[in-house]
C-alpha cells in the first residue's frame, strides 16, 4: 500500500459490499449516520477499555483482584459484542485479509473484482475487540486474485483502533518469533 500507515501480515474477516450505481462515498459528516449501530457500539466499548487500561496501569499491586474483576467484566462484554457483530457478517461478501493497517488492507478474492470499485467495508477483529465500518476503493495487486483496499472514508477513531490493533498484532508476532528463536537456540540441530 502506498500510504503512510504501517501494516502487518494478518488474516481477518472482511465483508466487501460494492456500492450500487449512483451510490456515493459519504463525506465525513454523513459517514457517522451510515455506520451500523453494532460498529458504533464496539468502537465506544473499545475506547472505554483503552481508557480503563490506562487508569488500571496506575493502580498499585494491591488492586490486583479489582483489576482481574474489571478485566473479566470487559471480556464478558466483548463476548456479547462479538455475538452481535456476527449478525453483520455476510458469508457471500466475506473475504480474508493478508495484511492490514491504518490505511487499508490486502486480500484475496474468490472472483475477479473491478479495479477502482468503491465498496462498503466491514472489518472484523474480534480477538482485539475491533470492528470497523468504512468505505474503501479496491485496486488489483500484481499477483492474480490479490487486491488491496485503500480506506477512503473512515472515522479517525476507527483508523486509530486499526493502528493500535496492527501494533498489538506485530508485538505478538515478534514475541512468538523471539520465543521460537530462543527454543531453537536451546535445542540446536544434531
Amino acid at each position: 500500500m502506498a500510504d503512510p500507515y504501517f501494516s502487518v501480515d494478518y488474516q481477518a474477516q472482511v465483508n466487501l459490499v460494492p456500492l450500487a450505481d449512483g451510490e456515493s462515498i459519504p463525506d465525513e459528516a454523513s459517514l457517522e449516520a451510515r455506520i451500523p449501530a453494532p460498529f458504533k457500539l464496539i468502537s465506544e466499548v473499545t475506547r472505554i477499555d483503552t481508557n480503563n487500561a490506562r487508569l488500571l496501569r496506575n493502580l498499585d499491586e494491591h488492586a490486583a483482584e479489582l483489576v482481574e474483576v474489571i478485566n473479566q467484566q470487559s471480556r464478558k462484554i466483548d463476548l456479547v459484542l462479538s455475538y452481535v457483530l456476527a449478525g453483520q457478517d455476510s458469508p457471500d461478501q466475506r473475504h480474508h485479509t493478508l495484511s492490514l493497517g491504518g490505511g487499508g488492507f490486502r486480500f484475496v478474492a474468490r472472483q475477479p473484482l473491478t479495479d477502482g470499485q468503491a465498496v462498503a467495508v466491514k472489518l472484523f477483529l474480534p480477538e482485539l475487540s475491533v470492528a470497523v465500518f468504512c468505505y474503501g476503493r479496491i485496486f488489483a495487486d500484481a499477483e492474480p486474485g490479490h487486491y488491496r483496499c485503500d480506506f477512503i472514508a473512515i472515522r479517525e477513531q476507527d483508523r486509530d483502533a486499526l493502528i493500535r490493533a496492527s501494533l498489538q498484532l506485530q508485538a505478538k508476532q515478534l514475541k512468538a518469533r523471539a520465543e521460537q528463536r530462543a527454543q531453537q537456540d536451546q535445542n540446536p540441530a544434531s
